[in-house]
């Protein structure tokens, strides 16, 4: 999938994660065990990776939002930065509203929000991987981006799985 990081006005650091193949229906025994040893409360709706989102977000107050690239079904996804939030939208400027409520063959995460130290974008998302590595065997593609004034391109897929 192509993702197009739009300008913004406002610097905001970025961490974009892109995985395949999570099956997000069933729970983790291990995230629920935290989250309630923790006094977390579930994710709504709940899932084994907004849940895990749910307690990296407690650690981290960084904006996260994921979205199943499958289910919404777009070939680009532009991320957009105002000065309030951060969102997704299509090619036709329609917001995408982050889901995880499937089997999410696809996930795209989004780390950022305006205001958001550079530092704490990055610990949250190497965070995030690693955790996604270590409860769902995955290995979710990390890649840092600033928005600037400059729109940026990039790819989901490694190149060589682009073949």
């Amino acid at each position: 999938m192509k993702i197009e990081i739009l300008p913004a006005k406002r610097t905001t650091a970025l961490a974009v994660l892109s995985m395949t193949n999570l099956d997000n229906r069933e729970l983790n025994p291990a995230i629920e065990k935290q989250l309630t040893v923790q006094g977390i409360a579930v994710a709504q709706p709940q899932s084994a990776l907004a849940d895990l989102i749910q307690l990296i977000a407690h650690r981290h107050p960084v904006g996260i939002r994921a979205w199943d690239m499958a289910a919404l079904n777009v070939p680009t996804a532009r991320v957009q930065v105002t000065q309030e939030r951060l969102f997704l939208t299509d090619t036709e400027a329609t917001e995408l509203v982050p889901n995880l409520n499937a089997k999410s063959s696809r996930v795209l995460v989004v780390i950022g929000e305006p205001g958001a130290e550079s530092d704490a974008v990055h610990a949250t998302g190497q965070e995030l991987q690693r955790k996604i590595k270590a409860f769902f065997g995955i290995q979710a593609r990390l890649q840092f981006r600033t928005c600037t004034q400059t729109t940026q391109c990039l790819e989901t897929a490694k190149p060589d799985a682009l073949a």
